[in-house]
């Protein structure tokens, strides 16, 4: 017999209940302050230390054998994510702009900084140049030449984050432009 202490106990569990992308892996061994040992469905890819975030990126951008309604679900989330980061900085930053915003010597302002590195990554990713490009103290001074209050990003937030977010982007519009395409005929 079940008694009242138990039945409380279960009831109220507390914390914050598991994502849903755990729905799409496979939840291991914790290894760490709400962390686990994670695993594809699709593909079986795993990971010492399943974060959410590269768990959703995975069945977004990586994951070969995901079925298409799950790498749209995916690549929703990704893109919504971002949206919500940049709709947080502009709020906190929403103060008007003066002409002094322009020169060199104020800062930037965050919507600008964010297209500018996303053009970054791009220029990287598309002449096929190291992120390492970004620490080397003569490409440090030509950006710095270009605009002093411009902070460059480090090569991990370039890696990883933007070229995340960048091919979301790409595979969203790829899938769009094939759902909303008609008598589409593949080339060799």
């Amino acid at each position: 017999m079940t008694s009242t202490l138990d039945l409380e106990k279960n009831k109220n569990k507390g914390g914050r209940p598991p994502s849903s992308t755990w729905e799409d892996a496979i939840r291991g061994n914790p290894v760490g302050s709400g962390k686990y040992h994670a695993t594809c469905k699709y593909c079986n890819f795993s990971w010492s230390r399943g974060d959410i975030s590269k768990l959703e990126e995975h069945f977004a951008n990586h994951c070969s054998e995901a079925p298409g309604p799950i790498v749209r679900k995916y690549l929703n989330k990704i893109l919504e994510r971002e949206d919500k980061v940049n709709k947080k900085r502009k709020i906190v930053g929403s103060n008007q702009l003066n002409i002094t915003d322009y020169h060199d010597s104020t800062k930037i302002p965050d919507g600008r900084v964010t297209r500018i590195n996303r053009a970054l990554a791009k220029f990287f990713v598309a002449c096929g140049i190291s992120f390492r490009i970004v620490e080397h103290p003569f490409f440090i001074n030509f950006v710095k030449e270009l605009n002093s209050s411009y902070e460059l990003p480090t090569r991990e937030f370039l890696s990883d984050q933007l070229l995340e977010r960048e091919l979301s982007m790409v595979n969203s519009t790829v899938t769009s432009v094939i759902e909303n395409g008609a008598n589409l005929t593949l080339g060799f």
